[in-house]
């Protein structure tokens, strides 16, 4: 499946209509930007063009999470060698840049690394003082509002879900989103926290832990069993930890969602270079191709179709790439382990049974959609 990430490229009537024409599956309302108007306008387009081309697809809604971000104004940009100052707040100045976290001056210490940008920009704090950080800059760069800030995540004194999050989850409920995406998860409390405030919703959507830090990488399988989808989010799990390391993680998160029977997202930067140009590289292709050759159940594009100058293409890009690589010897399905439950077993023995005759489908009679998925994944 294909999740596109609605924004400014893609939120017209028409662009969606394109996307869904594409090979768009789900729809992704990105909370960590824009307005409650701006996602509630996407998403009744979503429903619009979905029952207009008689396809179904699903909205997930992606909340912020404890994400810390800079603030308004403050330095253009910083160079190689230049001393800045961080201040907890809202609004910089010509000297400080501002960032949204109180607890700023009590989470680092002298000799840490703070990373902005997705880690393009590398700052060293050099010393704390009673109300802001002095850092000499590593690596340099423009700067602009609402950067990605990276501090040492093992010191961060933040909720999972924040206010901001129960307020936009709150929206998200009311209109009727099909799941939900809690970002920067750290344990199997934050999905059970999550649980129960989704808890009144009929139906309740169905939750999606985005795997972004290490300490969630080292509470995968708690994690997984007590979500119902996972999500490897690449982009800020290739900054907390070294890039070299982020494959063999990847790997990892896939098998333990296939042993657990969990479906597995992989995002972030599948078809980055398309944001402007018209074709991905080879190394792209690659990277879309063996996600599914390992077994991925989705993958996710994120300025591609928010920000890139055709949606439409991404999409429809990917989705070739898929459909090839299913189609490739590479793609044979690796058997999910036994599950010791009888409906599963069913479930592996009408896929065995389809392949042996054939089958061109299966036809799962099911209320609630559970043998529908225990198919999908046997």
């Amino acid at each position: 499946k294909i999740i596109c990430t609605l924004g400014p490229a893609s939120d017209r009537p028409d662009a969606i209509r394109n996307l869904i024409e594409a090979g768009m599956d789900v729809a992704r309302l990105n909370f960590s930007h824009g307005a409650h108007e701006e996602h509630a306008r996407r998403l009744e387009s979503v429903r619009a063009a979905s029952r207009e081309l008689g396809k179904a697809v699903g909205i997930l809604q992606d909340l912020c999470g404890p994400k810390v971000r800079t603030g308004e104004g403050g330095p253009a940009s910083v160079l190689n060698g230049e001393t800045v100052r961080l201040a907890p707040g809202t609004h910089g100045t010509d000297d400080t840049l501002a960032v949204d976290y109180e607890r700023l001056t009590h989470s680092v210490a002298e000799g840490d690394r703070i990373l902005l940008s997705d880690g393009a920009i590398e700052l060293r704090v050099e010393s704390v003082e009673r109300d802001a950080v002095l850092c000499r800059v590593e690596h340099g760069g423009p700067l602009r509002s609402r950067m990605g800030v990276n501090l040492p995540s093992g010191k961060l004194e933040l909720a999972a879900i924040t206010e901001k999050d129960k307020a936009d989850l709150e929206v998200g409920l009311e209109a009727g989103v099909d799941f939900v995406a809690l970002s920067f998860v750290r344990s199997a409390r934050d999905i059970a926290a999550l649980r129960e405030l989704c808890a009144a919703a009929s139906p309740p959507p169905r939750l999606v832990a985005k795997i972004e830090t290490p300490a969630a990488v080292e509470e995968i399988e708690e994690i997984a069993r007590a979500a119902d989808g996972v999500m490897v989010a690449r982009g800020d799990l290739g900054v907390e930890l070294p890039p070299a390391v982020v494959p063999p993680i990847q790997k990892h998160i896939i098998d333990t969602c296939r042993t657990l029977r969990r479906p597995v997202v992989v995002a972030t930067e599948m078809l980055q270079s398309m944001v402007h140009a018209s074709r991905p590289t080879r190394a792209e292709a690659s990277d879309v191709a063996n996600a599914v050759f390992d077994g991925a159940d989705a993958m996710m594009l994120s300025a591609e179709t928010a920000v890139g100058e055709d949606p439409a293409l991404a999409c429809r890009t990917m989705a070739r790439i898929i459909t090839e690589a299913e189609a490739s010897p590479y793609a044979v399905p690796r058997p999910s382990p036994p599950s010791g439950k009888p409906p599963a077993s069913i479930a592996k023995a009408a896929c065995a049974i389809a392949q042996e005759i054939g089958a061109r489908c299966i036809v799962a009679l099911t209320q609630t959609g559970h043998t529908g998925r225990l198919i999908s994944c046997a």
